[in-house]
């Protein structure tokens, strides 16, 4: 078989292009389809693109291995004619390429770096790390609910008592009352906007601003269950119900400078389990004492016997102390110098509405490419009126001030 030339080649390009110009240009005076027409250009073009990169590569060809000087003199000699030309009609003109480029090792120093990558080249998102305070809530008494109202009764005893009644003797008559109350909903609510491009460039950036989202809301509940003001739309937090210390629950003092924090713990858990509302009501008993990470730690991690060992081991061991069935633990939100003792199954929440996240545009977000994803839930929070007794939120120094004799 003869082979081909490579002028024919270029013929054959030539002629294959030129043949689908026409066609196109029929198409066109002859009220083809919008497809149709579509087809075509994309033809002459993929044939176009095919002509200009067999000149290209016949350029480089006939530079191979020749010098500047030697591929611009045979340009020279090639180009005669047309040079003439526009010698004698002083106008047109002829370009010169010198494209060859010499074949050399392949090392480092044919790589390059930008001097600055490009912004979130390698961004590579993983969730933030933020607290997990959510075992704060474990110890209130929570209960589903389907109602924004939700109603709660308490009752208590009224007149009269039990007596011994002799025989044909009058039977003393008791009674009771009762209130009902209602607890409110409160939501609470955050959002984030994001671009559409920043969700597609950035990994795991989607998973990322969710767990975000969630954590934060996990968070603010807790510190609402325990620090809400109580006013206007915010919930009553445990350490606003609480109360002082009473220092008459405890008579007989310690003597001054003995009183240590399970001393100060103790007594407030004695003042909470011998304050009734009324005669025989059963007692509180305190589940809680949190305490500020540094007090806990040179309470409790630090506090050392006579003999140099530890005092209380398992608070190294496992950062709490549990000790008579209530949890000892450092808190974070607890400012230093505080101390919160409570019987926390008296703090009451629903799960009214259930945390959900939502996602979608406000304003002009379709035009510009960007979205809104909503966290939100809906709860209530309470403490009823007759066990407000059960808190106690005051100073450590306070409490060893009370429990202890005045100093001789």
């Amino acid at each position: 078989m003869t082979p081909i030339s490579q002028e024919e080649i270029q013929k054959a390009l030539n002629d294959k292009f030129a043949g689908l110009q026409s066609d196109l240009d029929q198409a066109k005076e002859n009220g083809a389809t919008k497809d149709e027409v579509k087809a075509l250009e994309k033809s002459v073009k993929d044939v176009s693109d095919m002509l200009q990169h067999f000149i290209d590569d016949e350029k480089a060809a006939k530079n191979e291995g020749k010098t500047f000087a030697k591929a611009f003199e045979d340009f020279l000699v090639e180009n005669s004619e047309e040079l003439g030309k526009i010698q004698k009609t002083k106008r047109g003109e002829v370009e010169f390429i010198y494209d060859f480029k010499a074949v050399g090792a392949i090392g480092t120093g044919n790589g390059s770096t930008p001097v600055a990558a490009p912004q979130n080249t390698n961004a590579s998102l993983s969730r933030i790390r933020l607290r997990n305070d959510n075992t704060l809530l474990s110890v209130c008494t929570t209960v589903n609910t389907n109602s924004a109202i939700y109603p709660y009764t308490e009752a208590t005893p009224k007149e009269g008592a039990f007596d011994v009644v002799t025989e044909g003797g009058t039977k003393p008559q008791i009674d009771l009352k009762w209130e009902v109350r209602y607890a409110q909903p409160y939501k609470i609510a955050a959002y984030e906007i994001l671009s559409e491009e920043v969700v597609t460039d950035i990994p795991r950036m989607m998973s990322t601003a969710e767990g975000f989202l969630m954590d934060k809301h996990d968070l603010y509940k807790v510190n609402q269950v325990y620090f809400g003001t109580g006013l206007t739309k915010y919930p009553e937090g445990a350490t606003v119900v609480g109360r002082d210390f009473n220092p008459a629950t405890i008579p007989t003092k310690l003597p001054a400078g003995t009183a240590n924090i399970m001393d100060v713990i103790n007594a407030c858990i004695t003042d909470i389990y011998v304050t009734p509302n009324y005669a025989d009501e059963t007692p509180y008993m305190a589940n809680v004492a949190l305490m500020n990470p540094a007090d806990f730690f040179s309470q409790f991690q630090a506090a050392k016997t006579g003999d140099g060992l530890s005092l209380y081991p398992q608070a190294s061991l496992f950062d709490n102390v549990s000790i008579g069935g209530v949890a000892i633990k450092p808190w974070h939100s607890i400012p230093a110098g505080k101390i919160f003792v409570g019987d926390m199954s008296k703090y009451n929440l629903t799960n009214w509405v259930r945390y959900s996240v939502r996602i979608g545009w406000i304003n002009d977000q379709f035009i510009t490419n960007q979205f809104t994803m909503v966290g939100e839930s809906r709860f209530h929070a309470f403490v009823k009126n007759l066990d407000r007794a059960a808190f106690i939120y005051d100073d450590i120094a306070d409490i060893v001030t009370g429990i202890e004799a005045p100093a001789p």
